[in-house]
């Protein structure tokens, strides 16, 4: 599967999923022996449950169908994990209020916080020291940490 045929599916899905208050967090889709595999991984800033990645499933397998001319692709839905890696530049903007912790290359510093805002190449985090900008490319890993939430 190209990216490009993997970027036209996200850009498809993305619009039918905010409809219904879901966000499309990753897409990854694979063909083997003439059968299609897509994993989807959807978000609800409400909370992601079963009835969520359910909802997103029967939006999504019909699309499928349609698109990869496929009469039964395999679909996995999953929520993003209480402690999800986050992987591309964009989750920062999704999980945009989640709490998080950052890795900060080179330093081997950990910076935990709520995310308050995600701009081109950066993210601002709110720290028990007050708001903290820090560059993506500083980030040697990150992931949502959610033993900050709920307090």
């Amino acid at each position: 599967m190209g990216m490009q045929e993997q970027e036209a599916l996200i850009a498809d899905l993305e619009p039918l999923l905010a409809g219904a208050g879901l966000t499309l967090v990753e897409l990854s889709l694979s063909r083997h022996r003439g059968s299609v595999q897509v994993r989807a991984v959807v978000y609800a800033a409400g909370g992601t449950g079963t009835a969520e990645c359910a909802a997103a499933h029967r939006l999504i397998y019909p699309r499928l169908q349609l698109l990869l001319g496929v009469q039964d692709p395999f679909l996995e839905v999953a929520s993003p994990g209480i402690d999800r890696a986050i992987r591309s530049p964009r989750e920062w903007d999704i999980f945009k209020g989640r709490s998080a912790r950052v890795l900060l290359g080179g330093r081997g510093e950990w910076v935990r916080g709520r995310i308050v805002s995600a701009l081109s190449g950066s993210v601002t985090l709110a720290t028990p020291n007050g708001e903290r900008s820090i560059l993506l490319a500083d980030i040697a890993k990150a992931r949502l940490d959610s033993s900050q939430e709920g307090d």
